[in-house]
């Protein structure tokens, strides 16, 4: 079966078109620049994936508007989304009009306004009143100090109460409001369902980035904030299919592609299959509409992963490296997703306090000293 991790070139090419569409200059020279672009990519990869991809892209450039007046591109947005919503439309047609819905987007946005902007989601489903555990508190302190100056937003259903979040909350704009509870006719239950459907609605409204409450973030992702859309793959281990991470996510709003992953949602939603709607559909979307999100490899935000020797590397004093090798072996890292409710980290954890980060006894202790 085809693997998104061969196609991570072809996929970062692809992402220039919407630059080029945003820039400035006369809408005709920017499409041409556009098409010559997505043709050069099938004339030399070696993917039929690809190829497929660029032949949408193409079709999706060649019905674009030459008109360089904004109520044009603004009309065809309208009629085009109409006709993408009708049952008549095939399934061909409803991917070139998915990706030119992007494209027509992009170049509304214009040159002024291509980049994801400085707002950060985090997502608390429940209401529950007690305090945040110590690492998901450091994980939070992680992504507000490598961004500072940008808006925080905590969604949640009641103002979180205990010490953990007092401390954070001067620095958070609350959203107080009821999870999704539904995707089409079936109920979401699980509070992870609920922030799966919570965080793509959040970013398709407002754009920014959203980082999961065991994302320990080691640098703000300012070199992702180009991007139409983001995400990381996850590690792919042993006897386990490749998969797109949801636990760091980057939109400018509006996107296309979360847009459609919302809307595929609820066909293959599945209480009892835990990632269907979530990693599952989204690596399935991204291997279709390649043009529309940016995939990065799975060091991004998934280095080590969860297997026991990842969690060996992180916790196991053993392991322990000096702090600059320890930085230099992360480099490539913009965060690292902790798997916090995996069994292999609870087991790992499940004596781990504060006095462990104060030595520091581990890996993990090292990275999060600086926010203790």
């Amino acid at each position: 079966m085809p693997q998104l991790a061969d196609h991570l070139e072809d996929n970062a090419a692809l992402q220039a078109v919407h630059a080029i569409l945003a820039g400035a200059g006369p809408a005709t020279a920017r499409i041409e620049q556009a098409l010559r672009l997505v043709r050069g990519i099938a004339n030399a990869t070696a993917h039929e994936d690809t190829r497929r991809a660029c032949a949408v892209a193409e079709a999706a450039l060649q019905g674009l508007p030459r008109d360089d007046s904004p109520a044009a591109w603004e009309a065809m947005l309208a009629r085009e989304g109409a006709a993408r919503a009708r049952p008549e439309t095939s399934l061909a047609e409803r991917d070139v009009l998915l990706v030119r819905r992007q494209f027509l987007r992009d170049r509304l946005a214009g040159p002024a306004a291509p980049a994801i902007p400085r707002i950060a989601h985090l997502v608390k489903t429940d209401s529950s009143p007690g305090d945040l555990p110590l690492l998901p508190y450091l994980c939070y302190r992680s992504a507000l100090a490598q961004c500072a100056g940008w808006r925080f937003v905590l969604h949640a259903p009641a103002r979180p109460r205990g010490p953990r979040w007092e401390a954070l909350l001067p620095h958070l704009d609350l959203d107080i409001a009821v999870p999704p509870q539904w995707l089409g006719d079936r109920r979401l239950v699980a509070a992870a369902h609920q922030s799966d459907v919570w965080r793509v609605k959040s970013l398709v409204r407002e754009g920014g980035f959203y980082f999961d409450w065991d994302l320990l973030l080691l640098r703000a992702p300012e070199g992702l904030r180009g991007e139409a859309c983001v995400m990381a793959l996850e590690r792919r281990e042993e006897g386990f299919d490749e998969v797109l991470g949801v636990s760091a996510i980057g939109a400018r709003a509006g996107s296309a592609f979360l847009e459609a992953w919302l809307e595929a949602m609820p066909a293959v939603y599945n209480p009892s299959r835990y990632v269907s709607h979530s990693t599952v559909l989204a690596r399935s979307l991204a291997m279709r509409h390649p043009a529309l999100v940016r995939v990065l490899g799975h060091r991004a935000f998934y280095h080590p992963g969860w297997t026991e020797p990842a969690m060996a590397w992180l916790l196991d004093p053993a392991q322990r490296l000096p702090p600059d090798e320890l930085h230099a072996a992360l480099a490539d890292c913009t965060g690292i997703h902790l798997f916090c409710s995996h069994a292999n980290f609870l087991r790992w954890t499940h004596e781990f306090a504060e006095r462990d980060i104060e030595r520091p006894r581990c890996n993990l202790a090292t990275l999060m000293q600086p926010y203790l």
